[in-house]
């Protein structure tokens, strides 16, 4: 019995005919074998009982195969860390260093720097140098342009990286917000498949990084990309990628042309705002004539720009439009007026105050004048004298406030 146990397991059948000689049969019918061996089993079970027997076998199988897969991504990572680790340990000093030059480098200098050879740098994945040119550039978001981010990017492999990874279309999206992070440029017709890509996310990502890539038509996708709802991402990474193309001398947009081609009015709105810091000299002086724009946004925009830039040319176009405006944008002049602060508008804030039907409006005049300077504090303390009791009341509530701002101002 024993043996015929043992030529059933190896593969071999004994029958009572054969006088206990072996059979060989074949491995799909052994297979055949055991799988009716384990209906026969289960015949006398009711179907209840067959099914939790296998939710319960395939359930064990599942986690088994599922805690393999943990157990493996975790000691990948484990080895990822240990090897960014060390490279993170030679390198950042190095390349901080190098990115912090304002010269530009060589390759060849650079591998002198790095204190390797170029078949030594290839040695390690890019992977894991993308990661440290990543945090070096977190560290130095303050500085616009790096002008040796592009040739360390090329030398270390990781350009060719990004490219390979665009290619297989693998992890696309983090891929392309590297690029636009590092400020890399590749080759446009990487970006070919995905500047149409039906991902919205992709889509916008890509057609960003088109801007730095393309030296034929960066801004082809600006106006349609710019009538889509926007979000807090988009305005912010634009200017980014607008003071990298002002740093390398890169044709800038017209934004003022722009604006009036944009029909989205938040998106119109910050383009005139841009012009405050990229536009060119001809369009810092034409924004004065959207102080009566349209669309109430793009004026709102106009005034910030000229505050921004302290114009003070275009004092008296603000007091000029300033009776033409709802009262939201005439707050916005006053505001600007200020923040010119030649010290001419004393009493164009007294009349602002006096004529004004609102109380933030008239709130917002007398803080004005507060801080306009010596002239303007005394003729605030002059009109807190002749002014009736309901009136002094207002301007000892706006004393006391721009009080309290100074002192927390003082106090941090």
């Amino acid at each position: 019995m024993l043996n015929a146990l043992t030529y059933i397991l190896s593969g071999t059948i004994l029958t009572a005919g054969s006088l206990f000689q072996p059979v060989e049969f074949s491995d799909v019918q052994i297979v055949k074998y055991y799988c009716m061996l384990i209906q026969s089993f289960f015949s006398e079970y009711s179907w209840q009982m067959v099914t939790s027997y296998n939710i319960t076998f395939y359930s064990i199988i599942a986690l088994i195969f599922l805690f393999g897969l943990f157990c493996y991504k975790v000691w990948r990572q484990q080895k990822r860390d240990k090897i960014e680790k060390r490279l993170r340990d030679y390198y950042v000093d190095r390349f901080r260093r190098i990115l912090g030059s304002a010269e530009e480098l060589t390759r060849v200098q650079m591998l002198e720097v790095l204190g390797n050879t170029d078949e030594e740098v290839r040695r390690n994945d890019p992977y894991y140098y993308a990661h440290l040119l990543e945090q070096a550039r977190m560290e130095m978001y303050e500085i616009v342009y790096l002008p040796n981010m592009q040739t360390l990017a090329e030398t270390l492999g990781v350009c060719g990286h990004f490219e390979q990874m665009l290619l297989l279309r693998k992890d696309v999206f983090k891929t392309l917000q590297m690029m636009l992070m590092l400020q890399l440029r590749v080759n446009e017709g990487r970006l070919a498949n995905y500047v149409n890509h039906s991902n919205p996310q992709i889509r916008m990502m890509a057609r960003l990084n088109y801007i730095v890539c393309s030296s034929n038509e960066p801004y082809r996708y600006l106006v349609e990309d710019l009538n889509e709802e926007q979000s807090l991402y988009r305005p912010m990474i634009l200017n980014y990628v607008f003071g990298w193309m002002k740093y390398q001398d890169k044709h800038m947009p017209n934004f003022l042309i722009l604006s009036e081609q944009v029909t989205n009015e938040e998106s119109a709105a910050y383009l005139v705002h841009e012009v405050a810091y990229w536009g060119k000299e001809d369009e810092k002086e034409n924004v004065k004539n959207y102080f009566l724009a349209d669309r109430m946004k793009i004026r709102s925009a106009a005034i910030e720009v000229v505050a921004t830039l302290q114009d003070r040319s275009a004092e008296d176009l603000l007091v000029q439009s300033y009776y033409h405006q709802p009262e939201d944008i005439r707050i916005e002049v006053l505001k600007a007026l200020m923040a010119i602060g030649s010290g001419r508008q004393t009493e164009f804030f007294k009349k602002a105050y006096e004529i004004s039907s609102s109380r933030e409006t008239r709130e917002t005049a007398l803080r004005c004048l507060y801080n306009y300077g010596n002239d303007g504090r005394r003729l605030f303390e002059i009109m807190r004298h002749e002014a009736n009791d309901e009136e002094r009341k207002l301007i000892d509530q706006v004393d006391s406030f721009v009080l309290l701002e100074e002192l927390r101002t003082m106090n941090f």
